[in-house]
């Protein structure tokens, strides 16, 4: 593997983090570049940083390694690997799509199998943003020189596929309402379903067309689907789209649906 996967890791017991990093340090493909002994510490450095990996202790004091990890349900989110003493905390952990779980004391084979899953993640992503990059120079192309077909009516014709199990859906894109990140899946809301694809929400983006906007750092609303618009304290707002959903604008986003009134 030409990249070394980034990895973070956050305990509260120092001894812990000695121990894990000693077994991290045979692993030629794993770069330890950091080290955190709380959840505020953490997600500092997976807000700041370039994180590939983290290998998070779930019970810390003031703010848990399940609590960390559902603030930062973003574009950014690193594979995560949760470790502790207590096997209950399992279901939580893979709810917020985990790459494993494992018990202390780590054992090392055990340990072993988690990293071999991350690779496989790893090379996926990988793969992925070469292919997008490809995608965006297309689109660059598309939209600068002309030369291929980038009208608004190939784009209300577009669709987006879509895998589930042995089926591939194909979901146009004007029937996409809205779509939320949970963690390394999009929820893609259209005609009363939802559909679960396996992207990052850059990754997604760079495949919609225009007519989708992010109005939050974890939603991309349809802007065609779009009924009211409801003003918020704080200089946030609400959107109302057709099917009944309500979507919180946030402030980071909120010039983006001020241009899509101003424009109507």
């Amino acid at each position: 593997m030409s990249n070394k996967i980034r990895t973070l890791l956050v305990d509260d017991e120092p001894l812990a983090l000695d121990y894990l990093e000693g077994l991290l340090t045979t692993d030629a493909d794993v770069s330890v570049v950091g080290r955190c002994k709380n959840g505020k510490e953490a997600l500092k450095v997976l807000r700041d940083g370039m994180i590939d990996l983290v290998f998070m202790d779930v019970q810390m004091p003031v703010m848990s390694g399940l609590e960390v990890i559902a603030e930062i349900q973003a574009e950014s989110m690193p594979m995560v690997v949760f470790a502790t003493a207590y096997d209950e905390f399992a279901c939580p952990a893979f709810e917020l799509n985990a790459v494993d779980y494992l018990l202390k004391p780590i054992d090392p084979q055990r340990l072993t199998m988690a990293l071999q899953r991350c690779r496989e993640r790893f090379v996926s992503r990988v793969l992925m943003a070469e292919k997008n990059a490809v995608v965006g120079a297309l689109n660059q192309l598309r939209s600068g020189n002309g030369w291929l077909d980038w009208s608004a009516e190939s784009q209300s014709q577009a669709k987006l596929p879509i895998k589930d199990g042995g089926q591939t859906y194909l979901v146009a894109l004007a029937d996409i309402d809205w779509i939320d990140a949970a963690g390394d899946y999009m929820c893609v809301h259209a005609n009363g379903r939802t559909h679960i694809l396996r992207s990052t929400m850059k990754e997604l983006e760079q495949r919609l067309t225009d007519q989708f906007v992010r109005i939050h750092r974890s939603t991309i609303v349809n802007l065609a689907k779009i009924q009211s618009v409801e003003s918020l304290p704080k200089s946030e707002s609400a959107l109302h789209l057709e099917g009944g959903a309500r979507l919180k604008v946030s402030r980071k986003y909120r010039d983006a649906i001020k241009s899509f009134i101003d424009s109507h």
